[in-house]
């Protein structure tokens, strides 16, 4: 066992099955496949992203056995460029955590998304109006 309690040799994958994807969890010789629904994966993915954010150094941690919900991800840096041979717009997302998320646009997507984005920045600049 390592000092977290996970048994050395346990690793994970994603794959394709018959139909949905497919988990894979190899504990050293034994290989363990999980077929699960595209929502489900969406919503696994999330749960381990905020996981790795959640259980950054000097981020409070969950209790022991306190489910770890998708939650909104803390970008902690970005990057911007595109695709070379699609000439597609990319911008990546630098995580807490350290995970990495490329999402590609479409020209007009990112355009319209860059605008949008910079409005709602703008409109935060200010103080909020008196109630």
């Amino acid at each position: 066992m390592s000092e977290s309690g996970t048994a050395r040799g346990v690793s994970f994958g994603v794959e394709m099955g018959p139909s949905n994807p497919r988990i894979r969890i190899q504990i050293g010789e034994r290989s363990i496949p999980v077929d699960i629904e595209p929502e489900q994966a969406a919503k696994l993915g999330l749960s381990l992203l905020a996981a790795s954010a959640i259980c950054s150094p000097g981020h409070p941690r969950p209790n022991q056995g306190e489910a770890i919900e998708p939650v909104h991800l803390p970008v902690v840096g970005w990057q911007t460029g595109s695709l070379s041979a699609s000439r597609l717009p990319v911008m990546v997302a630098h995580l807490l955590g350290g995970a990495q998320i490329v999402l590609r646009f479409s020209v007009d997507q990112a355009i319209a998304c860059a605008n949008a984005l910079q409005s709602v920045g703008e409109s935060l600049r200010s103080p909020p109006p008196a109630a």
